[in-house]
């Protein structure tokens, strides 16, 4: 019951290929800094649009609410009125918040 199996068809690579040789990458850290920046100078409202105007549903998206009383590490579920509620049960007033950081990419 032994089969040969046919055989398998190779081409012939006359050329040298180096390709790889000749490309490189390199991490521009500028951008990386300018980028962050520039986000640091939407105001919360902005912010918050940005994130509820985003594709991705809004729980999915992970944020850090930064208040003057207290950090969040947290998913916002919604807005109600002058308010942030968090998937945790939290209700945050947007008067309060100093600053919020996505932690995800939109």
């Amino acid at each position: 019951m032994k089969k040969e199996l046919p055989n398998i068809y190779k081409n012939q690579l006359n050329k040298d290929i180096n390709r790889n040789l000749d490309v490189y990458h390199v991490k521009d850290t500028l951008n990386y800094t300018k980028e962050s920046n520039r986000n640091s100078q939407l105001t919360v409202e902005q912010k918050l649009k940005k994130l509820f105007q985003s594709s991705r549903y809004i729980f999915n998206i992970e944020v850090k609410i930064i208040t003057s009383k207290k950090e969040y590490n947290t998913k916002i579920a919604g807005k109600v009125k002058n308010s942030i509620v968090t998937v945790d049960g939290d209700t945050i007033p947007i008067i309060e918040i100093e600053d919020i950081i996505i932690k995800d990419r939109l």
